[in-house]
């Protein structure tokens, strides 16, 4: 028995080294220096707080550095919610309502999930390392001026930290017109706050009109977006 009880030990401790040895990332083929400049694609969307959960699907297009558009839709296909990112600005678009609200990320109210705007330009920072084989975590300023922790996988980033302790995780890699694409995204703020965002045929470095990042506000009633945080 002794002899079994050791050849049992030795293959626990080859499972556990060959275990640490994978990655949950697998190295992929693409492209050198191969950057998202933009991105639409069909998404599904996730949110929960502390006082919301929600669920919806939509769409997103993006444009490198700091132009995004997310349309969310109802389950009849009606729209819900358009948000708008230009740099530090955002406008909010409720067509049931007849109603928009724009402001700059610092006037979003803390409650409704509506922080996480605030992390997208942030998020959409994840280009690959120039060593497609590094793995490991590394501190360093990132593109927007601050502090952050990134974790590579096989040279491509699966999670960073930044030091207020806003969290966001990338997984599903696969490659994209060249690039290297997560169809995975989560985000995590400092209360816990969870948006889950999942990419279907997405499309990568195609053009995109300007149209895409323009809101159209005719005929919306126009408010600030600090009155979002009396309701």
């Amino acid at each position: 028995m002794k002899n079994l009880h050791d050849y049992l030990i030795l293959l626990l401790i080859l499972f556990l080294a060959s275990g640490c040895a994978l990655s949950l990332t697998p190295a992929l083929d693409y492209r050198s220096g191969a950057v998202v400049e933009t991105l639409a694609t069909s998404v599904s969307l996730s949110l929960h707080t502390t006082d919301l959960s929600m669920s919806g699907n939509g769409y997103m297009v993006y444009r490198r550095p700091d132009q995004l558009h997310l349309v969310l839709l109802s389950p009849f296909g009606t729209t819900m919610m358009e948000a708008f990112v230009n740099g530090e600005r955002i406008t909010l678009l409720y067509p049931s309502q007849m109603t928009a609200y724009s402001g700059r990320f610092d006037e979003l109210p803390e409650k409704g999930g509506l922080q996480g705007w605030s992390m997208m330009r942030w998020v959409m920072d994840a280009d690959p390392a120039e060593n497609r084989l590094f793995s490991g975590t590394l501190e360093r300023i990132g593109k927007l001026g601050f502090s952050e922790k990134v974790t590579f996988e096989n040279g491509l980033i699966t999670a960073k930290t930044s030091l207020k302790g806003d969290q966001v995780y990338y997984g599903k890699y696969s490659v994209v017109n060249g690039v290297p694409l997560a169809a995975e995204v989560e985000m995590r703020n400092s209360r816990e706050d969870r948006i889950r965002l999942t990419l279907d045929e997405p499309e990568v470095n195609t053009p995109l009109d300007d149209a895409a990042f323009t809101p159209r506000l005719d005929g919306l009633t126009q408010l600030p977006l600090a009155v979002l945080r009396q309701q």
